[in-house]
């Protein structure tokens, strides 16, 4: 639902862009996107049966009718799956070309984790640790809650306040971890050592000409890689031991590698 408002294109730095989940919930949605001026608008909604379409549409038409109207994408996906969610925020930051925080002279994507669902929070706020997103809440005030009944209508005197929410860093696997991870998917999600080592390239000479790799310095390039990927992070599991010895992506493994892979082409 594109709105009518010519401004800034995706991936120009400078757009004020911002994410919101859309639940039963209006005001909460719509006033901090015209209070900022923001410039383009990404609405998180259930992709199908969606009860709160009738929230979506109200905050479409409000938005559209903003002086000066802000640009409106809905993006569909499951709201009670962080996995999905989180997938669907990076598609985001990686069409808005933000996907490095803290970037100089790049904006972050201002990211709304008071709306939609609790799933959607969380997602919302570890999209802003990993790329280049700035999560806040919106307070409203108490005689909102007076009626819990969900309703679109015109209603006064709701938000408050918004607040930022602080976040600190979280850091992606290297690439030549993911790269493991990747090798892993590729094969079945199981390979011997030996196997694994092929697929990576790490039984090959570092430069053009170089000296052969004895075993065990290969071993050595694969163990440094392994580690940290079994020991800190999860992702992977060590199945037998010797030279039969298999390498197995786990659940974790298989959810970090939708987060951090390269996306399919």
């Amino acid at each position: 639902m594109p709105s009518r408002r010519a401004g800034p294109s995706p991936g120009d730095p400078h757009s004020r862009v911002h994410i919101v989940p859309v639940g039963f919930e209006v005001e909460r949605v719509t006033e901090p996107l015209v209070d900022e001026r923001a410039d383009r608008v990404y609405l998180i909604t259930r992709r199908e049966r969606d009860a709160a379409a009738p929230f979506v549409a109200e905050v479409v038409r409000r938005l559209r009718r903003a002086s000066p109207p802000v640009e409106v994408r809905v993006v569909g996906t499951d709201p009670w799956s962080v996995f999905e969610t989180l997938g669907a925020y990076r598609g985001i930051f990686e069409a808005e070309r933000r996907g490095v925080r803290g970037a100089a002279g790049v904006l972050p994507i201002r990211v709304n984790v008071s709306t939609g669902t609790k799933i959607t929070a969380i997602a919302g706020t570890l999209a802003c640790m990993l790329w280049n997103g700035e999560p806040y809440y919106v307070q409203v005030s108490r005689s909102w809650y007076s009626d819990r009944t969900p309703r679109v209508g015109s209603v006064r005197d709701v938000v408050e306040r918004v607040e930022p929410v602080n976040v600190y860093e979280l850091r992606a696997p290297a690439p030549e971890l993911v790269e493991v991870l990747e090798a892993l998917a590729r094969r079945g999600g199981s390979l011997r050592k030996r196997e694994l080592l092929r697929e990576l390239g790490l039984d090959r000479p570092a430069s053009p000409g170089g000296a052969t790799l004895s075993p065990q310095a290969q071993h050595g390039r694969l163990r440094r890689r392994l580690e940290p990927l079994e020991s800190r992070w999860g992702f992977v599991r060590s199945e037998s031991s010797g030279p039969r010895a298999r390498v197995a992506l786990t659940e974790q493994g298989r959810v970090a590698l939708g987060l951090f892979g390269r996306p399919a082409r």
